[in-house]
C-alpha cells in the first residue's frame, strides 16, 4: 500500500446508509418471520445533543427544548406500540441499546419514560441481557447513573475523546478534562459492568505524546473497554467548513498508541476496540446474522436482506425536518426509504462484519451458510494472506496485527462496485 493514505473509511456497517435509496411496494409484515425465535436486537436512537461537535457527522440536533424532547419521545411510544402489536408472537430480543445523539441529555423522567417503552412493548431473553447506553461529560450526573443502574445498565459508553484542553478546542467538544474526570468518577462509584472511553487521535496539533497521556489519564479510571478512534473530517461538519486537516502522521500516533494499551493489558478486538484481557470478549453473534430493530428517527433496522431507516442527514436544518416528519408520521411500520442486499451484498457484509473483527471469519459458517468457499468468492483475502494482513488458523482467516491497523484501507476494498457507485452519488448530491 505504498503511498496511500491508510485511513481510507470506517467500515462499521455495509452497505452505507448513503448508499440508501427509495424503496417502494415493501411490506414490513413479509419480513417479521425472520424475527420469530432469532437473534434480535432493539435500538433506541435519541437524536438530541446540547451542542454539536466539530467532526460530527451523525443523525443529531441541537437547542431542543424539554417539550420538543417530550414530543419525540410521544412518537417513540407510537412507533414502538404499532410495532409491538404486529411482531410474532415469539420474538424476543437479546440486548437493549440507546445511542444518539446523547441519551442523558434526557430529564430523568423522560429517561424512565423511554426504558419503560422498551421493556413494557418488547420481550427480552429470560435472565440477565446486555443493556448499553451512551453519554457526554457533560450530561453525565450522579442522579441519572442511579436511574442507568437500576434499569439495569451494563455497559457504559462516555466520549471524551481526549484529556487535553487545547484538543478538546479544537474539536469543538464544550465539556472540560476536569468534568470528563468528574463524570468517570461517578461512573465508577455506580460499579457498571463494563466502562467504555471513547479517545480520537489524528487531531490537527495533537502529538504522540499528548495522545498517549490521555490514553494513560484514561487507563487511571480503569474501564474494561476503549475505543481508539481516528479521526475524519466530513463534508457537512463544523471542522470541514473550517477547513481542518488531520493529523499527517496519525497512523504512527495509531501504532504508539497500540503498543502502549497492549503493554497496559488491552487486546485489540478490532482497530478500535482494545478490551482488557480478563474481560470476556462479545458474543459471536455481534456480527453474525441477527437483527435488528430501532425505534426513533436516525437508527437504521436490519431484518434479513432488508436494511430500513429515515432518510440520512446531517445538517440541522435537515435534521429537524426529518424529526418533524418522524413526529407527525401515522404510520411507522411504512417503509420507503433502504437497501435490499442481493445475495452479492450479504456475502460482502458477512465478510466485512466478520473480517475486521475478533476472531474473524469462520471458514465453516461461511460454507455452511453460503454453499461456498469464502476465499473463492473473495479472491482479495487470499491477496492479504500474501501480504501477511490476514492469516488462516484454527478454522478462520483472521487479519494478523498489521492487517488490524490497515483495516480503513482494507475493509473499503470489500465494497461492491455498485454500493460504492451509490455512496459516490450521495457524495456528489451533498455538494
Amino acid at each position: 500500500m505504498q503511498n496511500q493514505n491508510p485511513y481510507q473509511q470506517y467500515m462499521y456497517s455495509y452497505p452505507h446508509k448513503t448508499a440508501y435509496s427509495t424503496l417502494s411496494n415493501i411490506h414490513l409484515q413479509d419480513y417479521f418471520p425472520y424475527l420469530d425465535g432469532a437473534k434480535n436486537s432493539l435500538y433506541f436512537h435519541i437524536p438530541f445533543c446540547q451542542y454539536k461537535c466539530g467532526y460530527c457527522n451523525l443523525f443529531s440536533v441541537t437547542g431542543q427544548t424539554e417539550h420538543a424532547m417530550e414530543q419525540y419521545i410521544n412518537a417513540m411510544k407510537r412507533h414502538a406500540k404499532q410495532l409491538s402489536q404486529s411482531l410474532p408472537t415469539g420474538t424476543k430480543f437479546c440486548d437493549l441499546t440507546l445511542g444518539g445523539g446523547t441519551p442523558l441529555i434526557l430529564s430523568i423522567p423522560q429517561l424512565q419514560k423511554v426504558f419503560s417503552l422498551a421493556k413494557n412493548y418488547f420481550q427480552f431473553d429470560s435472565g440477565n441481557f446486555p443493556i448499553v447506553i451512551e453519554t457526554s461529560p457533560n450530561q453525565t450526573t450522579p442522579e441519572k447513573l442511579e436511574l442507568l443502574k437500576e434499569e439495569g445498565v451494563t455497559r457504559i459508553s462516555i466520549g471524551v475523546q481526549s484529556f487535553q484542553e487545547t484538543e478538546l478546542a479544537v474539536l469543538h467538544r464544550f465539556h472540560h478534562a476536569a468534568s470528563a474526570c468528574k463524570a468517570l468518577d461517578a461512573i465508577k462509584d455506580k460499579d457498571f459492568d463494563c466502562l467504555n472511553i471513547d479517545i480520537i487521535y489524528g487531531i490537527p496539533g495533537q502529538t504522540t505524546k499528548s495522545l498517549l497521556d490521555s490514553l494513560s489519564q484514561a487507563l487511571a479510571f480503569e474501564p474494561e473497554e476503549l475505543f481508539v478512534y481516528p479521526l475524519y473530517i466530513k463534508p457537512g461538519t463544523v471542522l470541514y467548513q473550517e477547513n481542518c486537516r488531520c493529523s499527517t502522521n496519525a497512523m504512527e500516533m495509531y501504532r504508539q498508541a497500540r503498543d502502549f494499551l497492549k503493554s497496559a493489558g488491552y487486546q485489540p478486538w478490532s482497530m478500535r476496540r482494545f478490551v482488557k484481557t480478563s474481560t470476556p470478549s462479545l458474543p459471536e453473534s455481534s456480527c453474525g446474522f441477527g437483527n435488528t430493530l430501532s425505534i426513533g428517527c436516525g437508527g437504521r433496522s436490519y431484518i434479513g436482506n432488508l436494511h430500513f431507516c429515515m432518510p440520512y442527514a446531517v445538517k440541522q436544518e435537515n435534521c429537524l425536518s426529518i424529526l418533524e416528519t418522524y413526529i407527525l408520521e401515522k404510520d411507522y411500520l411504512k417503509i420507503s426509504h433502504g437497501f435490499l442486499l442481493p445475495p452479492e451484498e450479504q456475502k460482502r457484509r458477512y465478510v466485512i462484519r466478520h473480517i475486521l473483527f475478533g476472531k474473524g471469519i469462520s471458514l465453516a459458517e461461511y460454507k455452511n451458510h453460503f454453499s461456498e468457499d469464502v476465499r473463492k468468492d473473495f479472491p482479495i483475502l487470499s491477496e492479504w494472506e500474501k501480504n501477511n494482513y490476514a492469516a488462516a488458523a484454527d478454522g478462520y482467516i483472521t487479519l494478523t496485527e498489521e492487517g488490524f491497523c490497515l483495516s480503513d484501507y482494507l475493509g473499503p476494498q470489500l465494497i461492491s462496485p455498485d454500493i460504492q457507485e451509490k455512496m459516490d452519488a450521495f457524495e456528489r448530491k451533498k455538494k
